[in-house]
């Protein structure tokens, strides 16, 4: 009986197919009834894939060079899988857009006689797995993305035109007389698209009504907003005006297009963006590896990871996708070596789920770069929500992203939330916050994050035309200042480790610790940025924290290296180095200013071991060309001319002090605040530089206030400056270039109880100058770094002196992998000051395969030089001399062979002198040749 049994099974197994892993190739000559078993009989779709059962181990190899359109769906969860390329050439591209073609010129009503284009889709558009048919999302004409039709009218989604929230507001409604002077009926503008910016995010909502007397929208769940915030409608047919626009008729499955100038668009690569998710790894496909693959067009994401561990995505393309790729739930995830540009959203998305403690395990992003993310303003949703444009959003707890490049992003270059514990290490992040404002290169919201040996500079905070009220407690409104952040954070986490980090040329803060706790700041090079470092109470307790370490290199008279906020405790302090070539302030606490020697006379118990360069150079070279503005300016003989007159128990004349005659001030410690000023008045004219320059000397540390003030019709500050004081005689000055002609203006010296008294002032001058920009401080501080993970050695200039901020000289420099220093220049022989010569506007004339450049001429140019580079992904930066010539033609040749998507370049051009010194670059214009 046993052996029966044996022998029953072995037929059965016999006769039972085995399956074993396969290779599959996909190819757009191919056959979906072919096997796909070889290039030879290869698939054709990516829908066949999805119609399929595979089994572990299953390999799926995509032509290089062809077009894939749609979305890869596998079913059930084959494991150990791969997505990979075979041939040569460039990488397969799995695409979310379909194409459309046989386009005719438009009948509709509504559109006059415009040069609009229609076709109908209703052949082409897939449908859903409800059976509902996939609108069309985006819309691109020879690769480039087109204009959702709208109000008011752009060249591009990449250029703004911002209209503006009134005055009268409230919730859910808005009122605009710019958009009841556009003479709409009623509910005109009723079922289309509003694009609302705020400080960092923008809202896209439906309008469901409108009031054509006073241009009232009302839109569904938009909340309150305050005036003047920009704002833009589109998806209106009627709006479909301009080229380059668009427009959806999802009703009847009618695409109409204003093409492109010279372009006929049954000549055109035109794709319409339908499709959702590129590739999507779920419901346990572990240990899944994508490589070599482009994905492009997705209104979702390019690729989405959800439940599958062990996943690879190496060395793909990702562009023009809503986001590029994001993860939910997956453990050793690696996203690596890829690229990202262009994306409406965001690039990378990573998210767990805290509640559950999800562990993501040894999960990284590294070595990727992305470029370019979320700068088509409030494109990001297309229909509805709310939404910043970070380029790396970092959800859920304990990813590691390292080694990352990352330029030119919306709002934050990378944002840390929920579960937090992230480690952030040896990243580049370039240019964040060029569209939204209030951000960071790196900005914090979670707690325990390690950021370490970051490079993280030019984050901006905009704060364009679309820049709306930020109260509207003052007539006019006042408006939020530039809040581009090196480091930013939310308020309330605790543990933070912010170390070897170089901070550099930020708009604003180099690191901002907003009610934080517990939190370590040391080892960071921050330079440039206004300030450096800034420890807030305003959202919550801000304790227990350090900063020690640090290079805090400020390189304008108003930067300050550390500010402390309120009189809170907020940690302890030592160890820094602080230079400010321009001014000796180095800290502020609780609005105070502060010399380094008066902070640790004042507060001893914080900066033990800091530093200051103890290095002042003059800001600007200046040459007087009038007279002295200040009457009894050096007071030789008396305190006359002088005020203030109600107080003339505070000022005296002195000869003991200063240069023979002085002002003494004095005054009480109930005397908040002391205003001194010359008792006339002056003028001022619009664009004039001018210098101030003053002595002073006081019993003991102090600051002095200088403002500027226009006086009629009532009193505005139009410029001011903060300087230090003590026991040795200071020599200031201080050059500004005037923004106004106004012949009221003033000049104060504010002091307040917490300065020294008696103090004395000499030598008071306001002249005309004619204004030499001195050396640039960054020449005199320069900042060498090295964010490769290979040694960089730098050819410093044979006939410079530096030495490091312990004073010691350095004749040759190599850095370690992600390291910086700052070398002080000593000798004599610095550059000379960039040329004065100002921008020339450039003309561009296109006309299909032949370029046309033009540009005014500069009085006092010796040449121009020509700059290029590639559009719309720029690369290397060319340029080429053009001598004293003005303009620029180029004609392709007959025959040339033309790519697919045309050829496009950046342009832009300057003058130089006779020294071959550069100045200002003209306005960026771009082009494309097809």
């Amino acid at each position: 009986m046993r052996n029966v049994k044996k022998m029953m099974f072995w037929l059965l197994l016999c006769a039972s197919p085995l399956t074993y892993a396969g290779t599959y190739y996909l190819a757009q000559s191919g056959n979906d009834s072919n096997d796909g078993l070889s290039p030879q009989t290869a698939w054709q779709t990516v829908e066949n894939l999805n119609k399929k059962s595979f089994q572990d181990g299953d390999i799926f190899l995509f032509k290089r060079g062809d077009v894939f359109r749609g979305s890869i769906q596998l079913s059930r969860s084959p494991q150990n899988i791969v997505f990979s390329t075979y041939g040569e050439g460039n990488k397969p591209i799995i695409s979310g857009s379909i194409v459309v073609s046989n386009w005719v010129a438009t009948k509709h009503s509504a559109l006059d006689s415009r040069v609009v284009y229609e076709a109908d889709v209703s052949a082409l558009l897939p449908q859903t797995s409800s059976g509902d048919f996939r609108p069309i999302q985006q819309l691109f004409v020879n690769g480039q993305l087109m204009t959702i039709a709208r109000y008011p009218n752009v060249p591009t989604p990449l250029d703004k035109n911002w209209l503006k929230i009134g005055t009268v507001t409230g919730k859910d409604f808005f009122a605009d007389p710019t958009l009841a002077a556009y003479r709409k009926p009623d509910n005109y503008w009723k079922g289309a698209t509003i694009r609302v910016r705020d400080s960092w995010t923008f809202t896209v909502r439906e309008i469901t009504g409108y009031q054509a007397r006073d241009g009232r929208l009302s839109v569904a769940n938009l909340g309150s907003k305050l005036p003047e915030w920009g704002y833009f409608i589109d998806g209106k047919l009627e709006e479909l005006d301009y080229p380059n626009e668009w427009h959806y008729d999802a009703a009847n499955k009618k695409l109409y297009l204003y093409p492109p100038a010279g372009v006929n668009p049954n000549q055109a690569l035109i794709e319409a963006a339908v499709y959702e998710t590129g590739l999507n790894v779920n419901n346990n496909k572990h240990n899944t590896s994508v490589e070599n693959l482009q994905f492009q067009h997705f209104m979702t994401q390019g690729m989405h990871v959800n439940s599958s561990n062990n996943v690879r995505v190496q060395h793909c393309y990702f562009h023009h996708n809503v986001k590029g790729i994001t993860t939910w739930n997956t453990a050793d995830v690696l996203i690596d070596s890829n690229e990202f540009h262009h994306h409406l959203h965001a690039s990378i998305g990573l998210q767990s789920s805290v509640k559950d403690n999800f562990d993501v395990k040894s999960s990284t992003v590294s070595n990727n770069i992305v470029l370019n993310n979320a700068l088509y303003r409030a494109y990001g949703l297309r229909y509805d929500g709310i939404y910043q444009g970070n380029a790396v959003d970092v959800f859920g707890k304990a990813y590691t992203v390292r080694g990352n490049y990352v330029e030119n992003v919306a709002e934050n270059g990378m944002y840390l939330k929920d579960g937090g514990h992230h480690l952030i290490e040896n990243n580049v992040v370039k240019n964040a916050l060029l569209i939204l404002n209030d951000g960071g290169a790196i900005s914090i919201g979670s707690s325990g994050n390690v950021i370490r040996g970051n490079f993280l500079s030019g984050s901006l905070g905009n704060i364009d035309e679309s820049n709306g009220c930020s109260t509207t407690n003052l007539n006019p409104c006042s408006h939020h200042s530039r809040y581009g952040m090196g480091i930013g954070a939310d308020g309330g986490f605790k543990d933070n480790l912010i170390e070897n980090n170089v901070i550099f040329n930020n708009a604003d803060m180099g690191i901002r610790l907003a009610s934080l706790t517990n939190t370590i700041v040391r080892n960071n090079i921050v330079y440039n940025n206004d300030p450096q470092i800034v420890l807030e109470d305003k959202y919550g307790p801000s304790s227990k924290n350090l900063v020690e370490n640090n290079i805090m290199i400020s390189l304008h008279p108003d930067q300050i290296g550390l500010e402390l906020t309120g009189t809170t405790a907020h940690g302890d302090t030592r160890n820094n180095y602080y230079c400010n070539p321009f001014s000796e302030l180095a800290v502020t606490r609780d609005g105070q200013n502060y010399s380094l020697a008066h902070w640790r006379q004042d507060f001893p118990q914080y900066d033990k071991g800091s530093q200051d360069c103890g290095v002042l150079i003059p800001a600007e070279a200046v040459q007087p060309i009038g007279e002295n503005l200040v009457s009894n300016s050096t007071f030789d003989t008396s305190a006359k001319s002088w005020g203030p007159t109600s107080k003339p128990d505070k000022l005296f004349h002195d000869t003991t002090k200063l240069d023979q005659g002085s002002l003494k001030i004095v005054y009480n410690p109930e005397d908040r605040i002391l205003s001194v000023s010359p008792n006339d008045s002056f003028s001022l004219q619009q664009d004039q530089w001018y210098r101030f320059a003053f002595s002073v000397i006081a019993n003991d540390f102090g600051n002095i206030r200088l403002r500027f003030n226009q006086t009629q019709p009532k009193h505005v500050v139009h410029e001011q400056r903060v300087f230090a004081m003590d026991k040795q005689r200071r020599d200031y000055e201080f050059v500004f270039q005037s923004k106004l002609t106004d012949s009221s203006m003033k000049a104060f010296f504010g002091t307040e109880k917490a300065d020294a008294s008696p103090y004395w002032l000499d030598n008071v001058s306001l002249h005309a100058v004619a204004f030499l920009p001195n050396v640039p401080a960054q020449e005199r501080f320069a900042l060498f770094s090295n964010p490769t993970y290979q040694d960089k050695s730098f050819n410093l200039p044979a006939a410079a002196q530096y030495v490091d901020i312990a004073g010691k000289p350095v004749q040759s420099l190599t850095l370690k992998p992600f390291t910086a220093t700052v070398l002080l220049r000593t000798d004599n022989t610095l550059p000379a000051a960039p040329s004065p010569l100002p921008a020339p506007r450039l003309y561009l004339r296109v006309k299909q395969n032949a370029l046309t450049l033009t540009w005014d001429d500069i009085s006092g140019a010796k040449g121009y030089q020509l700059y290029y580079a590639n559009y719309p992904h720029v690369g290397q930066i060319e340029s080429a001399d053009m001598r004293l010539s003005r303009q620029f033609r180029l004609q392709l040749p007959e025959g040339f062979t033309m790519p697919s998507n045309g050829v496009g370049f950046y342009v832009a051009v300057a003058a130089y002198d006779d020294k071959k010194q550069v100045g200002s670059l003209s306005n960026i214009e771009h082009f494309m040749l097809h």
